[in-house]
């Protein structure tokens, strides 16, 4: 059962912080780069969105001290620990729990600030179990394929991570077409899916040893400004790779040797060559290859300028007067957070929530990404998307300092959900092809990518 924990009136220090709601544009004189004389930004203050910011700022501090500041898939060290949930809009906390919380958090949840409150859930497994099933399902680092009686083509996990409330593993699957290929369509009848989908069920369930949820999803398909950036290069601009493809730019970092960088996303383009702003053709600068990971889905662009500096695009894609917002650090993600998406191809979209963390997918290239978070549009979202195509490798943020700054949370990796564009959706290569949204994006976290590359975060 349920352990309701009373909320207490004893405070603590706000560290960590979050948003929900739109990226509304405050006057902020670092955040504007080279804007045209006389251009100003727009105020918007709406104190429900305010408020929202405020309480996710001390759940997720709370949540941090919980989770004793681990990532999403390194709480799997704590044990017992399954998951927590954030919901800013109750300002409560729901946690999932193997057994009883230990004493240490026990006492946290016995001084919580005044008007928070939080719930102990029972979880059947813990993080660390269902890690351990998860990886029973993995040969050479990515889910292996798997043979089932009704067809001759492999079945391939697309999919694959812990259920928020520790009730077993979730698991997407489709047939396997290869690399870069799926269905566009089921191909089959609703009780003949349902039969295939029972039959993947019993055959990951015998080789992970735990309950598992197996749904049909197909290969994820890679999101592949601002339009024309200039040096010091900001995250959120619009790049065309070494293929004269868009993709994102996403945070500035500095790599081991300190260093100046660009970095998007791997699969936007692994090869070697020059990348150029999207409109006007300037060098922004070329990939490193001893800095890109197809795991992580990370590259660097090393810039010849030497500079990048700590700052995002804001706004709408066609924006023009290259307002930015600064970055002033890096957070964890927690289910129920709000956060921020930033594509070069359709701008920003605030009030996306998180739905899940910890998740293994298969992107369309075929290479596996081990950990990333997934997270939708809500009805408080602009336009109700989450990104459009072109916007892969574009920066995840939550919002800070009443929305003039920006916290890192991660970088666009892949879609879930695709639906029409709205026709208010402005796509910067419309002409080209036809654009096409999606309600959900995972993501690699900015930890994770952080960690694995050896880069630092370069902040305001």
């Amino acid at each position: 059962m349920a352990l309701p924990v009373a909320a207490l009136t004893a405070s603590l220090p706000l560290l960590a912080s979050t948003s929900a709601g739109a990226s509304p544009r405050l006057p902020d004189s670092e955040a504007v780069k080279a804007a045209p004389a006389g251009a100003q930004a727009r105020q918007v203050t709406d104190p429900r969105l305010a408020a929202t910011e405020k309480k996710q700022e001390t759940l997720d501090k709370i949540a941090g001290q919980i989770t004793e500041g681990l990532s999403e898939a390194d709480r799997a060290r704590i044990p017992g620990f399954t998951d927590i949930e954030v919901d800013p809009v109750r300002n409560s906390l729901r946690l999932h729990w193997k057994g009883t919380p230990p004493q240490r958090v026990q006492r946290i949840l016995a001084r919580l600030p005044k008007g928070v409150t939080a719930s102990v859930l029972p979880a059947r497994y813990s993080k660390s179990e269902l890690h351990a099933a998860r990886n029973k399902l993995l040969h050479g680092g990515k889910p292996a394929d798997l043979r089932i009686a009704s067809t001759a083509t492999p079945i391939r996990i697309t999919s694959i991570g812990p259920a928020v409330d520790g009730s077993g593993l979730e698991i997407g699957y489709d047939e396997d077409r290869g690399a870069d290929k799926r269905d566009h369509a089921d191909p089959l009848a609703r009780i003949t899916r349902q039969g295939r989908s029972n039959e993947v069920k019993a055959v990951i369930e015998r080789a992970a040893g735990v309950s598992t949820a197996v749904v049909y999803k197909p290969l994820s398909v890679d999101l592949a400004s601002r339009q024309q950036d200039s040096s010091p290069w900001a995250g959120g601009s619009a790049l065309r790779n070494p293929g004269n493809g868009i993709c994102s730019g996403s945070f500035s970092v500095k790599n081991a040797r300190g260093q100046y960088m660009l970095s998007t996303a791997y699969h936007c383009n692994g090869r070697s060559g020059l990348w150029r702003t999207y409109r006007g053709g300037a060098t922004v600068g070329s990939t490193d290859a001893s800095q890109t990971s197809g795991p992580d889905d990370a590259l660097g662009i090393s810039v010849p300028s030497g500079q990048a500096r700590g700052a995002l695009y804001d706004g709408p894609a066609s924006e023009t007067d290259g307002y930015s917002k600064p970055v002033t650090g890096w957070g964890h993600n927690n289910v129920g957070d709000y956060v921020c998406t930033d594509g070069a191809n359709s701008g920003v979209h605030c009030a996306v929530q998180i739905a899940k963390t910890d998740i293994g997918v298969t992107g369309a290239n075929g290479i596996y990404r081990p950990a990333t978070d997934l997270a939708y549009a809500t009805s408080r979202t602009s336009d109700g998307i989450a990104a459009a195509n072109g916007d892969s490798g574009g920066p995840v943020f939550a919002s800070v300092a009443n929305y003039t700054a920006d916290e890192a949370r991660g970088m666009i990796t892949a879609l879930d959900q695709t639906v029409t564009c709205p026709s208010s959706e402005y796509v910067l290569d419309s002409s080209v092809r036809t654009p096409w949204c999606v309600k959900g994006v995972y993501y690699v976290p900015i930890y994770q990518t952080l960690h694995d590359m050896n880069w630092t975060l370069v902040t305001k």
